[in-house]
């Protein structure tokens, strides 16, 4: 009976050194994968540090030509899982603009695009044309910054092309 007691006692320890040696492997092996996870995260364009998210930015519109400042403006940009996007502005008046509706993709690891359009009203409410914005984005290694350039393309009410600008901006992930 005292070597049955004793066996048992044997088998209880070493299961429970086991347990503390091994335990420590699989938390590193976690760690690892969320790291993987993250890389491939932003290759593909998805997971915690990818573009999608909410995000504050300040734009600036620039002459195309000389790369001056003609104005800034505060904008938000959500782009969310599957590629779509909205954004909304303080360019103007409420009034005067929609809300833009857009996608985004994944060009490689921190870079991406997105396109988004959004309609122009008169004063008086009529319809005035839209607007396109085109951006090529490129997230910082954080995964909580973004720097992007691209151009706004301005239409009338009956889609022909009016003007042209360019613009910057620089992002932060809204948390």
């Amino acid at each position: 009976m005292k070597n049955t007691f004793l066996k048992l006692i044997s088998k209880a320890a070493l299961g429970i050194l086991m347990l503390a040696v091994f335990a420590p492997i699989s938390v590193f092996a976690q760690d690892s994968k969320k790291a993987e996870s993250t890389r491939e995260g932003f290759s593909k364009g998805v997971g915690a540090r990818s573009l999608e998210g909410s995000w504050s930015v300040l734009v600036t519109v620039r002459s195309c030509q000389t790369g001056d400042a003609v104005r800034t403006f505060p904008r938000m940009n959500t782009f969310m899982q599957g590629g779509t996007m909205q954004e909304f502005s303080a360019a103007g008046a409420p009034s005067l603009r929609g809300p833009g509706h857009g996608v985004w993709s994944s060009l490689f690891e921190r870079r991406f695009s997105y396109a988004v359009q959004f309609f122009r009203f008169n004063a008086d409410g009529s319809l005035a044309g839209s607007i396109r914005e085109r951006r090529n984005v490129e997230v910082d290694i954080s995964g909580d910054a973004y720097n992007a350039t691209g151009t706004a393309e301005i239409f009338d009410v009956n889609g022909n092309l009016i003007s042209t600008v360019c613009a910057t901006e620089t992002a932060a992930r809204f948390e």
